[in-house]
């Protein structure tokens, strides 16, 4: 359809009024969904980083306790390695939870780096485009209007890639909200009281024969009380290990879920149907934006 020459002018000068208000304002924000998204990203990244931090601590116990396992003798070579391989699905676990700790960390930082990046400089890309497409209204040559075509694709692709993050943020939040926040809280605070037990085992040693001295303070009761302890601290590694193993694995399962679900998946999929929202709005095709 054809413009008047009323419309035209009108197209015109809101067109070029929008893109110096554009350019006179970088990096414009929309107070309460650009907030709301930062307030996400931060949130998501910090609580992701807290969880990776106590499995760091928990690995360097696991740590000293096998580095300093040798300290146990002469308590026996056996019980060392008892020790030993109760630590091992831990440091197993750690691994590769860290693994998909670093991968949500670095996802849900290149979203918000992606995010800023959006905020700042989209704004004079779309003044930029309104101003040729200003321009462009007034061409009659129909390989002129085939480009203006683009080009008004091409707006509302900038505006769908301004909103989509925003848009998938405010999703995540509530579903970060309604599942996964409690779940993930609960796991870290079990995982951290694991780590505050298991650091004692490293406090833990068997006193050193010292000449005749020490052969008498070793008599038959302290050894055995002494044997007594690390019988006990050997049970307790084992029942820790387990606890610390199952809730590596449910904040594995978490993350995994977060990642899946609110790195990639959501914004993919709010992407699309702003996409589609645009296309029934405006009549156009952005799929075949070229």
């Amino acid at each position: 359809m054809k413009l008047t020459k009323t419309q035209k002018i009108l197209s015109t000068l809101m067109g070029v009024l929008v893109a110096v208000l554009l350019f006179l304002s970088p990096g414009l924000r929309l107070p309460v969904l650009d907030n709301t998204t930062d307030d996400y990203f931060s949130e998501a990244i910090t609580r992701a980083g807290v969880t990776y931090a106590t499995c760091r601590v928990i690995n360097a116990s696991v740590s000293i306790v096998k580095d300093s396992s040798l300290n146990l003798e002469p308590a026996g070579v056996g019980v060392t390695l008892a020790v030993g391989q109760a630590l091992d699905p831990i440091d197993d676990m750690i691994e590769r939870v860290s693994d998909v700790l670093v991968t949500a960390i670095t996802s849900l930082g290149v979203q918000k780096l992606a995010f800023e990046i959006g905020v700042s400089i989209l704004p004079r890309i779309l003044a930029v485009v309104l101003l040729i497409f200003s321009i462009l209204i007034w061409c009659e040559n129909e390989n002129l209007a085939k480009t203006r075509k683009t080009f008004s694709r091409f707006i509302l692709f900038i505006l769908v890639a301004r909103f989509a993050l925003p848009i998938s943020a405010l999703a995540n939040n509530y579903i970060q909200d309604q599942f996964f926040a409690d779940k993930i809280a609960k796991a870290n605070q079990e995982l951290a009281l694991g780590a505050a037990e298991l650091e004692m085992f490293t406090k833990f040693t068997l006193p050193e024969i010292d000449g005749i001295l020490g052969t008498i303070k070793n008599n038959a009761a302290f050894m055995q009380r002494k044997s007594i302890e690390f019988k006990n601290a050997i049970v307790a590694t084992v029942n820790n290990a387990g606890s610390i193993v199952d809730n590596l694995l449910k904040l594995a399962f978490l993350y995994v879920g977060v990642f899946l679900i609110q790195v990639i998946a959501l914004p993919i999929m709010v992407f699309f149907l702003l996409i589609k929202f645009a296309n029934s709005l405006f009549e156009s095709n952005l799929s075949y934006l070229k």
